[in-house]
């Protein structure tokens, strides 16, 4: 079995179809304010564009937004200007997607590649589950692969000041873009090119200094968070633990993310293929990128699947080019016609029968779901003054659904939860939160097995055991979704 290049070509054209269905598909559900850290950056874009700074909005006393860089909650803040619905909150980051694979495409015939080639690999990128998920979510990593790209296509074409400008920005979106710009620094002094990399290096800094020194200068009153970086909290055994788990996530990502699982064997081969393609087809921007970038993303105390998905179609582009050299056409068509069906199966598993919500990979949210959360949502503001605390676990996603100021109660221990699989979440904690908050009542959503949700769920039952707080009957909710009032003595 060969394809002759008509083939290819409809082949290809019938696979953009059905991808852009998928998207379509993704983008009208609405499933924007109950993926947390989605609902996060809603929050803070109201925040500015209500004038009140980058603030965390949702907590009885804001303090500053010190978790993440302000471009995409800036960009944000000017859509809410015109609406808050999801559907045209989410044109953002699908813009940004269709974007950045417009740029990828560029960028892959820049490097060598046929443009069935580019179009393939352009194809299988936007049919990954997490590519559909990002690009029809709130959250910033469609403008960071773009920003990404398209400094990458600057330091090609000769333009370091370019280059250095739209890092500069990338890294204001993801911090992952100091990759980036070390990644471009150093190829530019490899080269011999000094002049040009002292000025990427410096327009870069000039754009992303004076975000660091204002987080720096916050960091103490802003967001209460554990440290995401294996430098800071974690014993030596655990620094290893986080390091082996990550490298194995990282070599696993290309079937992960086209297909929602790993395996051992794939690990390997994928581990074989970009040696070889390291070794016989280096091309040093993109390659000393994808490596800089990735050896960050090791060191981070969350796994590293989400955030490696910016740069996957420079990981399929390395595998591609071992796979073209093959002499057996018939095998290789084969292949390329079995990975590029497997993302389709697993958008159809994602997305179809259970109207997820596409909290990938680790939460589905049924239709189901939706109408008891707008259930509950109805009841608080009914049933609530409006200077009301709640407590959540899902707290940013429940202040825009009832427009009541939420808290968590708890910060999330990454190495336990990610790691270990393990979460303590102390009923003394939360019971602290309730009294210093002023929280007068508590929403309970499903755990999901998730072991954060799980342990939260232990520790309401302790509280109500304890007579802290008490259930409130709501017609029409299962026990998965509760309601609970705090107890005043």
């Amino acid at each position: 079995m060969t394809f002759t290049p008509r083939a290819q070509r409809v082949t290809i054209a019938v696979y953009m179809c059905l991808v852009a269905a998928l998207w379509a598909y993704a983008w009208w559900l609405p499933a924007v304010t109950l993926d947390s850290e989605a609902a996060g950056f809603l929050v803070t874009a109201r925040s500015l564009a209500t004038g009140h700074g980058y603030v965390v909005g949702n907590l009885p006393h804001p303090v500053p937004q010190t978790n993440f860089p302000p471009l995409f909650p800036a960009l944000l803040a000017l859509f809410t200007l015109v609406s808050q619905q999801p559907q045209w909150l989410k044109v953002l980051p699908l813009l940004c997607g269709f974007g950045w694979l417009l740029l990828t495409r560029r960028l892959l015939l820049r490097m060598g590649a046929s443009e069935n080639s580019a179009l393939l690999l352009i194809g299988l990128t936007a049919a990954s589950p997490i590519v559909i998920f990002l690009s029809t979510n709130l959250v910033p990593e469609t403008l960071f692969a773009l920003l990404a790209t398209a400094a990458l296509l600057a330091l090609l074409d000769e333009h370091p000041s370019l280059a250095g400008g739209i890092a500069g920005l990338a890294t204001l979106t993801r911090t992952g873009g100091i990759g980036l710009i070390v990644a471009c620094i150093l190829t530019l002094a490899v080269r011999r090119r000094f002049r040009g990399a002292i000025v990427f290096a410096a327009i870069a800094m000039l754009i992303t200094a004076p975000w660091f020194g204002w987080s720096l200068a916050h960091f103490s009153s802003g967001v209460s968070h554990e440290s995401l970086d294996i430098f800071t909290s974690l014993a030596a055994n655990e620094k290893l633990v986080v390091l082996f788990q990550n490298f194995v996530s990282l070599l696993a990502s290309p079937l992960s993310l086209l297909a929602g699982f790993g395996n051992v064997y794939f690990i390997i081969g994928t581990l074989s293929l970009l040696a070889r393609g390291l070794w016989i087809r280096r091309q040093l921007v993109p390659d000393l990128f994808v490596f800089l970038f990735s050896l960050s993303l090791l060191v981070w105390t969350v796994p590293p699947e989400r955030y490696i998905a910016p740069v996957i179609p420079l990981f399929f582009w390395m595998i591609w080019r071992v796979l073209r050299l093959m002499r057996n056409r018939e095998a290789l068509a084969a292949i390329v016609l079995i990975v590029l069906a497997t993302p389709l199966v697993a958008d159809a598993i994602r997305l179809l029968p259970a109207h997820s919500s596409g909290v990938f990979p680790r939460e589905r949210i049924s239709a189901d779901d939706w109408e008891r959360v707008r259930g509950l949502s109805e009841y608080i503001r009914a049933n609530t003054a409006p200077d009301a605390v709640l407590l959540a676990n899902l707290d940013s996603a429940f202040f825009l659904n009832t427009g009541r100021k939420t808290v968590r109660g708890f910060v999330p221990g990454h190495f336990d939860l990610y790691y270990l699989e393990r979460q303590s979440i102390s009923p003394d904690e939360l019971s602290k939160t309730i009294i210093r908050e002023n929280v007068g009542w508590v929403i309970v959503t499903p755990d999901r097995g998730l072991a954060e949700s799980s342990s939260f769920h232990v520790s309401m039952q302790a509280l109500e055991r304890g007579n802290v707080i008490e259930p409130v009957s709501i017609p029409g909710l299962t026990r998965d979704y509760q309601l609970f009032k705090v107890i005043t003595h």
